[in-house]
């Protein structure tokens, strides 16, 4: 293990529908890595893209994932005699990856472009696809029972909700030894040109699919997100590969940043 690779404390648990399908509870050894008093709730960041919100309840001394983890484990298709491994960020999320009865990792409640999409219209109010030339468009497939979403040709429009017609803007970094944050470069947000704007949240996409990152507060004007650590690990980001992340926005409000390795 390289020397400045960090360990993130992590569990496992046995999925049984007849004791874990409306709640599960934490190892005991496990709560000494959550903060004290127990959180109300917790973020579950699946493998597929998505996030679930969950509570915490306190009984009889132990832990407990409660409300929201049934929903979790029905759009997870969890069965009998599988498990699942939680790597804890200690920021109250979850990684939680799914392994079949064979033991193999298995990538389950893919969130789609089109979902992705539809969330990210109502958290950043986007304008109708008059406004931006955009149009999301189910088209019935004749071979298959289900539905094709895909996204319909569109022109280049400057700030457009479409991320393949849109102009990106870049810029490079590399694995540094404090991976939970994500710093972006002062000159990046600050040129005339970009005059860029962020939230409370940022989408890091990766080929594995979407995390969701949060805005770290330091106190001064630097822009960083939580949640880098999960990219870094997950990809085997080593100090010597390149990073390079390209960065998607409507109108100046940066929305997600899409994650391109080179090794080294």
């Amino acid at each position: 293990m390289a020397d400045n690779e960090v360990v993130l404390p992590r569990f496992f648990k046995f999925f049984l529908s007849v004791t874990t399908s409306e709640s599960m509870s934490i190892p005991t050894t496990f709560t000494e890595h959550l903060k004290d008093p127990l959180p109300k709730t917790a973020k579950l960041q699946g493998t597929g893209g998505g996030t679930w919100t969950v509570n915490f309840s306190r009984i009889r001394e132990r832990a407990y994932i409660t409300a929201g983890w049934s929903k979790f484990a029905e759009e997870h298709e969890l069965k009998d005699g599988e498990y699942l491994t939680f790597v804890y960020d200690g920021e109250c999320t979850f990684e939680v990856s799914v392994y079949g009865r064979w033991g193999c990792k298995e990538t389950r409640a893919v969130m789609q472009w089109s979902s992705f999409l539809i969330l990210m219209k109502k958290i950043l109010q986007w304008p109708d696809a008059s406004e931006t030339g955009v149009v999301v468009q189910t088209v019935e497939n004749s071979d298959s029972d289900e539905e094709d979403t895909s996204m319909v040709d569109a022109p280049v429009v400057a700030g457009s909700s479409n991320l393949g017609a849109m102009t990106s803007i870049f810029f490079n970094t590399r694995l540094k030894k404090r991976i939970y944050d994500l710093l972006i470069p002062a000159n990046v947000v600050n040129e005339n040109d970009h005059e860029l704007r962020f939230g409370e949240n940022i989408n890091f996409i990766d080929e594995e699919g979407t995390v969701v990152g949060e805005r770290a507060n330091f106190g001064d004007d630097r822009i960083c997100f939580k949640g880098w650590d999960r990219i870094c690990r997950r990809n085997k980001i080593k100090v010597q590969d390149k990073i390079e992340c390209e960065m998607f926005h409507h109108r100046k409000l940066v929305h997600s940043v899409k994650i391109h390795i080179t090794r080294g």
